[in-house]
C-alpha cells in the first residue's frame, strides 16, 4: 500500500530501468484469473483476436487511412474549422471533464458492459507516436518520433497538415484554437499556428536543460512542462516567460495533468507522485507506493488519482492514501484514460489494453492488435477510443 507525506526531505530513490518505445518486446496479454473461463467464451474476445495486422508500410508524401464515414457521423473539419470551437475554461481538467462527461452521457446504455472492437487502423508516422491530443475542432493531432506533427480527422485518408519540428515529438497541447505547443528532445517547448494556410512556428520557449516529456495547461494564461532535467516550469504563456519553477522531484518529470482545484500533479522517474500548489509553488503532497518509474497519472472524475508505473501496476490515490493496486499488466503501464462513468483504460508495453471496472477494481477486457507499446489513449469527444503505438500505427475502437 501508497503512502503519502506532506511536503520535507525525501531519500533519494533511483530508477531501475528506461523503457524504448520502439522495443519489440515480446508480451502475450492476459485476462484476470477470475474471469478466465467466462472471457474465453465470449465473442469479444474472438472478435479482437481476429483483428487482420496492419502492414507497416508508409509513404511519405501520402499517408493512407480508410474512409469510416460510416461508422462516425462527426462532420468532417477543414484547414479552417481547426480555428473553431474552443471551451473557455481557466482549468484544462474542466476541458477533458465537460468531454468526458459528455461522451458519457451520450453512451450510457452501451457502456454497462464493454465490448470494445477496433473499427480502423491505419499507420500514419514513419516512427512512433507518442502523443495524441484532440483539437477544439474535433480534429486529432499526432506526435511522433520522427520529428513531425500530423492534423487528422477521422474520416479523411490524408492529414489536413503536418509539420516538421526541430527534435523528437515527446508531447503535445492545444493551448488555444489553432495554437499547438510541441515539447521535444531538444529541451525546447515549439509553438506551432496552424490557423493559416501554412502552419508557422511562432515561438520557441527555453528553459529546461533535458528534454520536455509532458505539458498541461494550467489556466487561460499560464501551462506547465516536466522535464527530464527534474524541473516542473509553471510558463505565462502571454509573456513567453516562466512564472514559477517547481524542484522537488529527484529526477525526471514523466508525466503531469492539472486536477480540478488547480493544482499540478506529477509522475517521476524517482517513484513518486507529487501534488503542487502553483500559487505558492510549492509541493504540498507526495504519494509513495510505486516501486518503479511512475510513467502517466490521471484524475477521474470522481476526483480520485490513478498511476501507472513501469513497476507493471496501476494504483488508485484519494491524493491521501493508495486504495487499491491493480496488477494485470506483463509491462510497464505507459498511459491512462478514462472512458466511461464506471470505465478507465489502460495502455501498456505488453502490447494491450485493458478495459477496467472503477467500482469493482476488475479488467473486463482486453484490446489486442498493436505490435508494439501502447504509448497514448484518447478518448475523442465522439465517442471513440484512439490508440497509438511504437508500431507506428493509430487504432481506433468503438464501444459496439
Amino acid at each position: 500500500m501508497g503512502i503519502c507525506e506532506s511536503r520535507g526531505n525525501t531519500d533519494k530513490l533511483s530508477p531501475e530501468n528506461k523503457d524504448n518505445p520502439n522495443q519489440n518486446n515480446i508480451a502475450a496479454s492476459q485476462q484476470n484469473q477470475n474471469n478466465a473461463s467466462q472471457i474465453a467464451n465470449n465473442p469479444i474476445t474472438s472478435r479482437i483476436n481476429n483483428t487482420p495486422n496492419v502492414p507497416n508500410n508508409i509513404n511519405s508524401s501520402k499517408i493512407g487511412n480508410n474512409n469510416i464515414s460510416s461508422l462516425n457521423n462527426t462532420p468532417t473539419p477543414n484547414k479552417s474549422s481547426i480555428q473553431q470551437s474552443f471551451v473557455n475554461t481557466s482549468n484544462v481538467q474542466n476541458v477533458v471533464e465537460t468531454k468526458v462527461s459528455t461522451v458519457i452521457k451520450k453512451n450510457t446504455s452501451l457502456i454497462k458492459i464493454p465490448n470494445f472492437t477496433c473499427i480502423k487502423s491505419f499507420t500514419c508516422h514513419k516512427d512512433a507516436i507518442v502523443c495524441v491530443i484532440e483539437l477544439s475542432s474535433g480534429a486529432i493531432a499526432t506526435g511522433s518520433y520522427d520529428k513531425t506533427v500530423s492534423i487528422w480527422n477521422l474520416e479523411n485518408q490524408n492529414p489536413l497538415d503536418t509539420f516538421i519540428t526541430s527534435g523528437r515529438v515527446f508531447c503535445l497541447l492545444e493551448f488555444e484554437p489553432g495554437i499547438i505547443l510541441c515539447g521535444t528532445d531538444n529541451n525546447e517547448i515549439e509553438m506551432w499556428d496552424i490557423n493559416s494556410a501554412t502552419s508557422e512556428k511562432k515561438f520557441i520557449f527555453k528553459k529546461h536543460l533535458l528534454w520536455v516529456n509532458c505539458l498541461t495547461k494550467c489556466n487561460n494564461y499560464l501551462f506547465a512542462s516536466g522535464s527530464n532535467d527534474s524541473d516542473i516550469i509553471v510558463w505565462n504563456y502571454e509573456k513567453r516567460e516562466p512564472n514559477k519553477i517547481l524542484s522537488d522531484h529527484e529526477e525526471g518529470v514523466l508525466s503531469l495533468i492539472t486536477l480540478k482545484d488547480g493544482k499540478l500533479c506529477s509522475g517521476s522517474s524517482d517513484m513518486t507522485i507529487k501534488i503542487w500548489d502553483i500559487e505558492v509553488g510549492e509541493c504540498v503532497a507526495t504519494l509513495r507506493g510505486h516501486t518503479r518509474w511512475v510513467k502517466c497519472v490521471y484524475q477521474l472524475l470522481n476526483g480520485n488519482i490513478i498511476s501507472g508505473s513501469d513497476d507493471r501496476t496501476i494504483k488508485i490515490w484519494d491524493q491521501n492514501n493508495c486504495l487499491a493496486t491493480l496488477s494485470e499488466h506483463k509491462k510497464s503501464v505507459r498511459i491512462l484514460c478514462q472512458i466511461s462513468e464506471n470505465l478507465f483504460a489502460s495502455g501498456s508495453f505488453d502490447k494491450t489494453i485493458k478495459i477496467w471496472d472503477i467500482n469493482t477494481k476488475k479488467c473486463v477486457q482486453t484490446l489486442t492488435g498493436h505490435e508494439s507499446n501502447v504509448i497514448c489513449l484518447l478518448l475523442h469527444s465522439s465517442g471513440l477510443l484512439i490508440s497509438s503505438s511504437g508500431d507506428r500505427n493509430v487504432r481506433v475502437w468503438k464501444n459496439q
